[in-house]
């Protein structure tokens, strides 16, 4: 029974059902869309909920919780996914005992990232189901309902949610608290222990979970259709826009997957014309345009397969006026480091010192690549500037320098140095510390010692760690001492052999306004 309504954000009511859910346990890695969703656990949720060093780490924490009995759930951007497909592709066999919920927020037009791949893809390469709600209430709802489908079949389940889902807000209804799980951990290393005597065993137990699965999700994929003769399939989110044409065709509404083929089969059946409408990869129009020639959609060309799809590819489609057309003769306005970031100072420096190529990393300071400091050279993933610089050096090239956040060092920057020390590259290491996550809202890392609830713990020396690894130096300086810093990255460009780390400490200067120090 509902108690009351409040308006939420997707990533808001996400959090609130995992809460009503009777959830024990929540970890993550900060990363846009989905960084709310912890933050609103973190202030909300009585129980542990967790910044981790990287979706990895996180998500490995969050099944050794399920394996108590108790129910977790761990989330993510879709990038973040890729370093955490480890352990979510053996998970899958393995499976869990208290319910385990995935949250993978897309992001179609990479707002914020560095691709558009879609989510549904991994749970199919998984054998996982996955739901894909349209609007928060359906968000807070499919949360519980995907910890109960993770108990039922012992498997992770996942949700994914787009960037304008978790974003935007809408009402939603929420109800009673359920009880937390009892604890209750048992040995099992025939189902547990991934070794070869027990995957292929597992993995036909995957397959066999699969018909389940797709019975019991039929429930959540809707047909609207009377007498139209064309129809429209709606994904998650799309099926807001669909629903503005329902009077004249007929709707087939995807939440979950996997779905049976035959409920394509029959929509279509009849139907002159179906467009198929879905953010990321023609994964259902693949489907149907199995059991008809009339099937439009991203791989015919008349939606674009690139980008966000949003509202109006529909309308432009279905020829309908499309209202909030772009103003014409704005200037663009690319996102720029905040004036007097530390890391302004930094490149300043390090274009003044003139390395031959300087590889970038993710974080506000990959901005740096734009105009006017154009310091950059690459951006791949977290942690890949060293081991880029490292590759790029080993082939005798010198005054190769690398530049990376001290959040993202500590996700899967450390194990890169180690590798380079271990390789003996040639190369300079500049680690940006401005002591916070700042790019998706200055979440605290080990480095600051604060947890996601707030409470102080012992804070991981960054110097330590990188001298614990081997390298050659460590210089810490302040990059607003444009000529020092200079100076500094000019000779360690200079230097013939190891790998030389430079710490450019000072505090974001958005944390700074927030603290009492001047």
């Amino acid at each position: 029974m509902a108690l009351n309504k409040e308006l939420m954000t997707g990533n808001e009511a996400i959090a609130r059902g995992a809460i009503e859910a009777g959830l024990s346990y929540a970890s993550s890695y900060p990363g846009t869309p989905a960084t709310e969703i912890l933050e609103y656990l973190a202030k909300h949720f009585k129980g542990r909920a967790e910044w981790a060093v990287n979706e990895k780490v996180a998500y490995e924490t969050a099944v050794g919780v399920s394996y108590t009995g108790r129910r977790a759930l761990v989330s993510m951007k879709h990038v973040g996914l890729n370093v955490a497909a480890d352990p979510l592709m053996t998970s899958a066999y393995l499976g869990n005992k208290g319910g385990f919920v995935v949250v993978v927020a897309d992001d179609p037009g990479a707002y914020s990232s560095q691709n558009e791949q879609d989510t549904r893809l991994f749970a199919r390469f998984a054998k996982i189901a996955l739901f894909e709600p349209s609007d928060s209430q359906e968000a807070r709802d499919f949360v519980i309902a995907a910890f109960d489908l993770s108990e039922k079949y012992k498997m992770p389940v996942m949700l994914r949610s787009l960037t304008k889902l978790s974003h935007t807000s809408s009402s939603v209804a929420k109800g009673e608290l359920r009880e937390e799980n009892s604890t209750s951990l048992q040995k099992d290393p025939s189902q547990l222990i991934a070794v070869p005597s027990n995957v292929v065993r597992l993995h036909k137990a995957l397959v066999e979970k699969q018909k389940g699965l797709t019975e019991d999700g039929a429930v959540y994929n809707s047909v609207f259709k009377d007498k139209q003769k064309k129809g429209i399939i709606a994904c998650g989110i799309a099926y807001n826009y669909a629903m503005e044409y329902a009077a004249e065709y007929a709707v087939l509404k995807i939440s979950f997957y996997p779905f049976a083929e035959t409920l394509i089969r029959d929509f279509v059946k009849g139907l002159d014309d179906v467009i198929v409408v879905e953010e990321g990869e023609p994964c259902v129009e693949e489907v149907a345009r199995k059991f008809s020639a009339n099937v439009k959609g991203k791989i015919t060309g008349e939606i674009n397969r690139v980008g966000e799809i949003g509202p109006d590819a529909l309308g432009l489609y279905l020829r309908k006026k499309v209202s909030g057309s772009p103003v014409k003769g704005l200037p663009l306005r690319p996102p720029v480091l905040c004036p007097g970031c530390g890391h302004r100072e930094l490149y300043k420096a390090l274009k003044a010192a003139k390395p031959v190529f300087t590889t970038g990393d993710i974080g506000c300071y990959t901005l740096g690549c734009n105009p006017p400091l154009e310091a950059l050279d690459t951006c791949l993933c977290m942690g890949a500037s060293i081991s880029k610089a490292a590759g790029i050096a080993g082939q005798g090239i010198k005054r190769i320098a690398c530049v990376i956040g001290d959040s993202t060092f500590m996700h899967s920057g450390i194990p890169a140095l180690i590798s380079a020390v271990y390789n003996r590259a040639n190369i300079t290491v500049l680690i940006l510390d401005n002591s916070s996550t700042a790019m998706t809202g200055h979440q605290p890392t080990p480095l600051t010692g604060i947890t996601a609830k707030g409470q102080e713990v012992p804070r991981v020396i960054l110097e330590d760690l990188c001298k614990a690894s081997g390298v050659t130096s460590v210089t810490v300086i302040d990059p607003i001492d444009l000529e020092a810093t200079t100076a500094l990255i000019n000779e360690k460009l200079g230097q013939e052999n190891g790998v030389n780390v430079i710490i450019a400490r000072r505090p974001c200067v958005l944390t700074k306004k927030k603290s009492k120090s001047p």
